[in-house]
């Protein structure tokens, strides 16, 4: 069993806006090394990949469920790519696959309107957020209100924390795993799922995980990174509950991150909290 806590849904059935050329020149820039390469990502997805090919995919790799997310850069780029009605309907159609983590635009005047409509009309489970290319500071206290809002709905927060080199623009100290710290210090009763493994600063997340009864971290990364992440020391250290599988497909394959985490050097029981059982008692499934 699998539950991958990080799975993009881009699809032809998905909102990409209304000119792709112009969404790429938005976020990848006109002459940024390896544009072409994305820009043809997109069109692929764009036109040619379906929800259902998802669900062939996720059954191929034994993945149960997946918690599918929302690319909100309104404000920063004025961009949506898969919107939280987009999720919505993809759980409707498959609502034994997938659970849906709401993109809620953090610095725009309604966000805790996004976030009620979301959770409230639209059925969605947690809320997902990407700091550094949605341009604000996590840990600043002007943005409470909506983590008391989330704690009100009982709702899990997951954020991006790690450096983004992909999109240009993108300001990456505002994916610093210490950024949480604060964060989880002020709102202790709110489940925070730090992504991305703190990449680079493993320690830090590390760090922050433990010291937070509320504070878990994803493993989406590329399986390179995985030999720099100090495993050994959440198992001496009693903390194999605070990881979660995360793939971030399909920017990362399930056919590259899952064989990488079936042959870390850890015990099958390690495995299992990682690729399900973490995700299982946090989700209440």
């Amino acid at each position: 069993m699998i539950i991958d806590m990080h799975v993009h849904p881009l699809c032809k059935e998905a909102n990409w806006g209304d000119d792709l050329e112009k969404l790429a020149d938005k976020l990848l820039g006109t002459n940024k090394q390896g544009r072409r390469a994305m820009y043809k990502f997109f069109q692929v997805f764009n036109s040619k990949i379906s929800i259902d090919d998802y669900v062939s995919t996720m059954k191929k790799y034994g993945i149960d469920k997946a918690v599918i997310v929302s690319f909100n850069l309104k404000s920063a780029y004025d961009e949506c790519i898969v919107t939280n009605e987009d999720l919505a309907n993809f759980i409707e159609r498959y609502p034994n696959n997938f659970i849906g983590f709401a993109g809620i635009d953090v610095p725009a005047p309604d966000a805790i309107n996004q976030l009620e409509y979301a959770i409230t009309s639209l059925n969605l489970k947690g809320v997902k957020l990407v700091p550094p290319l949605q341009k604000f500071d996590i840990s600043d206290n002007k943005y409470d209100p909506l983590w008391q809002k989330m704690l009100d709905f009982n709702i899990p927060l997951w954020t991006h924390t790690a450096d983004q080199k992909s999109i240009l623009g993108a300001i990456s100290k505002f994916g610093h795993p210490m950024l949480i710290d604060e964060l989880a210090t002020r709102y202790q009763d709110l489940t925070i799922i730090m992504g991305h493994m703190g990449f680079p600063w493993f320690w830090e997340a590390v760090s922050v995980a433990v010291r937070h009864p509320n504070v878990y971290i994803d493993i989406a990364n590329r399986p390179i990174c995985y030999r720099y992440f100090p495993w050994d020391y959440f198992v001496v250290e009693s903390y194999e509950h605070k990881l979660l599988y995360g793939s971030d497909h399909p920017m990362i394959n399930w056919n590259e991150t899952i064989p990488a985490v079936q042959n870390l050097p850890i015990s099958d029981g390690f495995r299992e909290k990682i690729f399900y059982k973490n995700a299982k008692k946090l989700l209440k499934l």
